[in-house]
């Protein structure tokens, strides 16, 4: 490009894409340059009019301008160099219109190397050149034609062609000998599109667009021209001249781009974009044609993460291969099968007969998938459960439909797995309430809706209170108070659980630091651990955390944990109750009894009691196996030295056969039931 300094200007709103630009043409060894930035299009507009610069980059996205925008005022404003315009990723349609504007090259961002950014200038240089040349001196017009790595090709006024350069003959195969005075619609893949494109030069003097062209084997591809009307010295047109490049390889990346874009790169299906927009389209025609009725499968494949996990990730990715191919062999030709990631498929099935129909395919689907895989010498054996959703008045959004049929999805493995089921209104009834409590438990976070209430823990050794256990409520605006059992677990799958559990703990230790300076030293405050607060590896620092900010005495604080979270991981478990006895918790293993631990990892256990679950307790003064099994959960944590508390206590005869078996304490509606604060102090 010369000894001298190539001077440019760039035009981008974004620091990291110039330093990235720049940091490119670093790498260009030929080129020698002088790199100027605005980031604005104001300032751009006002350094273009000093119209110093030998090329320039517009970025296509300029904060509420647009590279076009710009382009087409920097022409306008007499800015005689080159334009070349950066597109980001999702731009594949601007590419037309930038040309059309004048731009010499548009090149795509994240694809431009320095090899590919030099060649765009040379050659935007190099076109710029060219057309100068031809308007200006057209003594040099056959040199620079000649060398041109663009095909040039000039007809008279009657089309007929009179110039054909090297690049042309290069890429269509004809020698100059060929094809000077022939008609220039041969080198066109339609006759047809040439007389649009001549009569459009006609009424406009120019034409610029994609077309396709034919070369001397009969091959087809796709170039981008540039043609305008040529004329004498007088101004009387004499024919046209055309500037054409071929972009065949530009156009199939881009066509690979949108198809990656759209395609899930292991089995080659429609991903969960493609899905997701077919089956919009499909909801909005079947909204306008009433009679047509779809089905989509939300399907998940049965022992994946085992099948995985033992035989490798490689035989995992040939099985769902394998999957997606029988999937496709079951199907229709009008439906769509796409892999939404992991070992989860889902299926449309449009225009339907009816559900006999949809039940059909779906048996299909589950006896082709039971039967066995062969892959690399492992004879692999497999299942799927299905969740079907069939099109209803109620659905609008396709991510409606996709929840339904997970949900019900998720029911058939609950129900043993290998199998469908449909998802009725009764369902969709209940996951829009569902919804809906989601959408209220948010707002009762911030409208500090949840109560806590306080249940008495008696000692049996002197009826006095020596700690209460800590019981959120949540006290909805419109439905009144709404139990535990309906929003825990929802708070638990949505996540919300660690905020509303850390809340918990901090009103908690706050009203306990309100009894203690009130005068009960002793009285300890417990509050309940869910297991997803458990798996919190921040668990520790948190309650640190609180017990600082609300200055309460750590000895007066009990965790409670279920028996079936410790069991989860040992190790684990053990781990982080150490770390929370290290900071002085006290830890109570709740529910015990009801789930699968036993003595020999209770002693491994660093907790400090064990709770008899209240399932136990109720029957402990009339079943004999009731009582025989709590007097032995009494005896076994005395022998550990843990302190056992009895839960759901309601009659005088639980109390007499717990006192008489030594148990340490008691909670239950004999006492109280759980209050607010306020409430307690008559019973302190």
């Amino acid at each position: 490009m010369g000894s001298e300094k190539l001077r440019i200007l760039l035009v981008d709103d974004d620091k990291d894409d110039y330093i990235i630009a720049r940091d490119i043409l670093s790498e260009i060894e030929r080129v020698k340059y002088d790199l100027h930035w605005e980031s604005t299009y104001k300032n751009a507009l006002r350094v273009l009019s000093e119209n110093q610069f030998d090329i320039c980059l517009f970025d296509y996205r300029l904060g509420e301008k647009t590279g076009l925008e710009l382009l087409r005022e920097a022409i306008k404003s007499g800015y005689k160099g080159p334009i070349i315009i950066l597109t980001g990723q999702g731009d594949y349609e601007i590419d037309n219109e930038v040309i059309k504007a004048g731009a010499s090259d548009y090149l795509v961002k994240g694809q431009i190397s320095s090899s590919l950014l030099e060649r765009s200038i040379r050659h935007a240089l190099e076109r710029k050149r060219i057309e100068e040349a031809l308007v200006t001196a057209k003594d040099y017009a056959e040199n620079l034609i000649n060398s041109s790595i663009d095909m040039i090709i000039a007809t008279n006024i009657d089309r007929m062609i009179t110039e054909f350069n090297p690049a042309a003959q290069k890429v269509f195969g004809y020698s100059k000998c060929d094809v000077l005075h022939k008609p220039i619609h041969l080198l066109f893949a339609n006759h047809e599109v040439w007389q649009d494109i001549n009569k459009k030069i006609e009424q406009e003097k120019v034409f610029l667009g994609e077309v396709v062209k034919k070369k001397k084997s009969g091959e087809i591809f796709h170039s981008y021209l540039s043609a305008s009307i040529l004329r004498d010295s007088k101004g009387q047109d004499v024919g046209i001249i055309g500037i054409s490049r071929d972009i065949t390889i530009q156009k199939r990346l881009g066509e690979q781009m949108l198809y990656n874009a759209y395609h899930d790169s292991l089995t080659d299906l429609p991903n969960r974009n493609y899905f997701m927009n077919y089956l919009e389209k499909t909801i909005t025609y079947t909204r306008m044609n009433k009679s047509n009725l779809f089905a989509v499968f939300f399907l998940d494949i049965d022992r994946f993460k085992i099948i995985n996990d033992s035989l490798g990730h490689t035989i995992g990715d040939k099985l769902l291969i394998s999957i997606a191919e029988r999937l496709k062999e079951c199907l229709r030709c009008n439906d769509i099968v796409a892999r939404f990631g992991g070992d989860e498929f889902v299926l449309l099935l449009d225009n339907i007969k009816d559900v006999a129909c949809t039940k059909a395919i779906a048996e299909k689907i589950l006896k082709r998938l039971k039967e066995p895989f062969c892959l690399d010498g492992h004879t692999v054996f497999t299942s799927a459960s299905i969740g079907i959703v069939l099109h209803g008045e109620y659905y609008d959004r396709p991510e409606d439909i996709l929840r339904d049929a997970d949900i019900v999805m998720y029911r058939v493995k609950e129900n043993g797995r290998s199998n469908y089921a449909m998802f009725d209104k009764k369902m969709h009834f209940h996951a829009v309430k569902v919804l809906q409590l989601e959408e209220d438990m948010q707002k009762a976070i911030v409208n500090n809706e949840f109560k806590i209430y306080y249940q008495p823990i008696v000692s049996l050794a002197d009826d006095n209170i020596v700690g209460f256990e800590s019981l959120i409520r949540w006290e909805h605006p419109r439905r009144g108070l709404v139990s535990p059992e309906e929003f825990i677990p929802l708070a638990e799958e949505t996540g919300m659980i660690e905020s509303i559990g850390s809340w918990v703990i901090k009103e908690a230790l706050s009203q306990n630091n309100i009894w203690y300076n009130s005068g009960y030293l002793h009285l300890y405050v417990s509050v309940n651990v869910s297991a997803r607060q458990f798996r919190n590896r921040n668990l520790t620092e948190l309650i640190q955390r609180i017990l600082d900010e609300t200055g309460m005495n750590m000895r007066n604080f009990y965790l409670e944990i279920t028996e079936s979270t410790a069991m989860e991981d040992m190790n684990r478990c053990v781990k982080i109750l150490k770390e929370l006895r290290d900071i002085g918790i006290k830890i109570m293993l709740d529910d015990f009894g009801t789930g699968f631990s036993s003595i020999n990892n209770l002693r491994f256990l660093p907790v400090d009691g064990i709770k008899i679950d209240l399932s136990l307790t109720r029957d402990i003064a009339t079943n004999s196996d009731a009582a025989t099994i709590a007097r032995a959960i009494i005896n076994m944590a005395h022998g550990l030295n843990k302190k056992v508390i009895a839960e759901g206590v309601e009659t005088e005869a639980q109390i007499k056969f717990l006192r008489s078996h030594n148990c340490d304490m008691v909670q239950g509606y004999f006492f109280s039931k759980p209050k607010p604060a306020h409430e307690l102090i008559r019973l302190l």
